[in-house]
């Protein structure tokens, strides 16, 4: 018990690049499930109970989860560029973290053919700027949210203000990784190991 306790508040640092995809693919998930799973709720508000009973409904949300998971791990994986201060040499390595992470799970149902242009896109992001360019977590937030409520299964009247409410979720979750990365990451260990894996 005592060694539960101990690794729950004092988790081992990720050295590898399996625990770092691992890491990448829990906390996105995390982030996509809650914000897309609110949002609906809220919506929804008393009907909710119906909809999340319904099977179109659910074949709809399943595919805003998906997405916004993708896109999240991309978000994570620029901020992750940023604080392993990784140069070009090593985005083949952040580029097959991200594949690892999205390659986890079978292709959903709506994507047959992969993630393909979700990896092209993180690498015209990593093309567009270097390591040593500080991610603006706000502007990608806001982008992630746009993303979301255009798969949102649900939606009001008043689109303006979902789009804010998501994007602050997203932003608020990208925050929070962000933050958790000088406890959770040995960045040393991880630069010797996405070097070897480059």
């Amino acid at each position: 018990m005592l060694a539960t306790l101990k690794g729950y508040f004092f988790p081992e640092r990720i050295r590898s690049r399996v625990e770092l995809a691992r890491f990448v693919s829990g906390e996105a998930s995390y982030v996509a499930q809650r914000s897309t799973y609110e949002f609906s709720r809220n919506t929804l508000a008393w009907y909710g109970q119906a909809a999340f009973g319904d099977p179109k409904f659910n074949e709809a949300f399943a595919v805003c989860r998906w997405e916004a998971f993708a896109a999240l791990a991309a978000d994570m994986m620029t901020i992750l560029r940023f604080f392993l201060d990784a140069g070009p040499e090593f985005d083949p390595a952040l580029l097959q973290v991200h594949a690892d992470v999205l390659g986890e799970y079978p292709a959903p149902v709506h994507r047959p053919d992969g993630w393909g242009d979700r990896h092209a896109a993180l690498l015209g992001r990593f093309a567009g700027t270097t390591s040593s360019h500080r991610p603006d977590l706000k502007a990608m937030g806001h982008r992630t949210g746009l993303l979301i409520h255009e798969y949102a299964p649900a939606r009001s009247k008043n689109a303006e203000e979902e789009r804010a409410v998501l994007a602050a979720a997203a932003t608020f979750g990208l925050i929070s990784f962000s933050d958790r990365l000088p406890k959770r990451l040995d960045r040393a260990a991880l630069r010797v190991a996405l070097r070897h894996a480059a």
